[in-house]
């Protein structure tokens, strides 16, 4: 462990957590697209990681540790993104769907059955944001 990561504040841990998530889903079908690729990159940047940060945890996602958002909204607004993550090669894989389901627990959820998947993928076609779809299925 670096000692740039002993004094990482635990909101950038909590992002590359997240990151490394959404790299777990991409990859969970065997192939990444270069759909799933630009938004993995275009998240990445969105929630403040360099490209050196991205490319490392893209290329060794085991190494990241997961610590889910304490809040509820926040949670849900990383489901959204993993959502779209999913859907973003516009096939959604049974491995895709099973990965989407052990996160939603190591994200404090008591199950998937807690976030509306199919409301979510709707409200995704139709163009709707995150924050908006984090507070519909609420």
């Amino acid at each position: 462990m670096s000692i740039a990561q002993l004094f990482e504040s635990g909101e950038r841990t909590q992002d590359k957590g997240h990151f490394k998530n959404l790299v777990l889903i991409a990859n969970a079908d065997g192939v990444v697209t270069a759909e799933e690729t630009k938004l993995l990159n275009r998240i990445g940047k969105n929630i403040g990681l360099n490209e050196e940060q991205i490319k490392s945890i893209s290329e060794n996602p085991s190494q990241f540790s997961v610590i889910p958002p304490v809040s509820k909204v926040e949670r849900l607004e990383q489901m959204v993104q993993l959502i779209k993550m999913m859907q973003s090669d516009g096939d959604i894989d049974a491995h895709e769907y099973n990965l989407l389901e052990l996160l939603a627990v190591k994200l404090g959820f008591n199950s998937i059955d807690d976030i509306d998947v199919k409301k979510a993928l709707s409200m995704l076609a139709e163009g709707d944001d995150v924050e908006s779809i984090a507070e519909a299925i609420a």
